[in-house]
């Protein structure tokens, strides 16, 4: 995939520390929604969630096209990228689609410990095996009734929530994200309308980011930062297919349940996988620079981290 160019990469420049520290801010406020880590807290029977159920798609087709064109002007990498910009796409309409209930659970948080995309070891010979797991991370794991009560308030806002009184009382209401990202996509469309004529996604490269650096501050880096958790999340949570955004920060994803060292019963000893030594030289490694695809994309993020755009 060739590298992004300088001037895109510059025009990327528009989205600041701050506002990706207000990703960990809408990420840090649902701590004071009732969510809670399974098997934590006497929060009530869990509601096991319901596999292979259709989700009624939440973002119709038009905005469906301002979404990409948004995702594509933030994160403006050339090249073949289409799989990667659809995971992206595919995560949020996923993430905004399925809202969980006590008959419907939904697929929130995606199960373990293996996935299979590695076999698990042969220790009576100290190498890899042809057996591999089931993929446990398409088993979602049940959810527990607060952490039902607070996804429902994450993606439909306080006011639909009942038990969520009195935290809206002391704290605010929370906008829910199908509400933002409505509300943000639409914005965006009447901005390229006001300053072109034209729809968002009508509109040519340059011209997307004359609209983007007029945004909403808070909803471009709420897209940047979904866009983001799809790039690096597993693939079953609906983006990075096939592992392709992992691919291109060099990372090898899950390797469990096979690991890197592998125990040999034959020897009583640990041996190091050869293309993936953990304490020797890899043959196959070179410590030549990252590839220039995966150089622009780490610098592409981190001038989306640090740039001082928006105060």
């Amino acid at each position: 995939m060739p590298a992004v160019p300088r001037k895109a990469a510059e025009k990327a420049r528009g989205i600041s520390r701050r506002q990706v520290l207000r990703w960990g801010i809408l990420g840090g406020s649902l701590a004071l929604i009732p969510l809670s880590v399974p098997g934590c807290g006497d929060d009530g029977e869990a509601v096991v969630p319901e596999r292979g159920r259709e989700l009624a798609a939440f973002l119709g087709d038009d905005e469906l096209a301002t979404l990409r064109a948004v995702i594509e002007t933030v994160l403006p990498i050339d090249g073949n990228t289409t799989r990667l910009y659809d995971g992206i796409e595919r995560y949020i309409q996923r993430l905004l689609s399925d809202v969980p209930s006590m008959d419907h659970p939904g697929a929130i948080f995606a199960g373990g410990p293996f996935s299979n995309r590695n076999p698990f070891p042969d220790v009576e010979h100290g190498k890899a095996s042809d057996v591999f797991p089931r993929n446990d991370f398409e088993h979602f794991v049940p959810l527990t009734r607060l952490q039902l009560l607070g996804w429902r308030a994450r993606l439909l806002g306080s006011e639909t929530v009942d038990e969520f009184d009195f935290n809206a009382s002391v704290l605010g209401p929370v906008v829910g994200l199908r509400n933002q990202y409505r509300s943000g996509l639409q914005a965006l469309d009447e901005l390229g309308h006001a300053t072109f004529a034209r729809s968002f996604s009508s509109l040519g490269a340059d011209e997307r980011q004359v609209v983007i650096q007029r945004a909403n501050p808070d909803f471009v880096a709420l897209v940047i930062g979904h866009a983001i958790e799809a790039l690096f999340s597993v693939p079953e949570y609906g983006g990075n297919p096939g592992g392709l955004g992992w691919q291109f920060i060099g990372y090898d994803g899950d390797s469990q349940p096979l690991g890197y060292a592998i125990f040999d019963r034959s020897s009583n000893s640990y041996r190091e996988r050869s293309d993936k030594p953990t304490s020797t030289a890899d043959p196959n490694e070179t410590f030549s620079p990252f590839p220039a695809e995966i150089a622009n994309l780490l610098r592409l993020l981190t001038r989306l981290a640090g740039s001082p755009r928006f105060p």
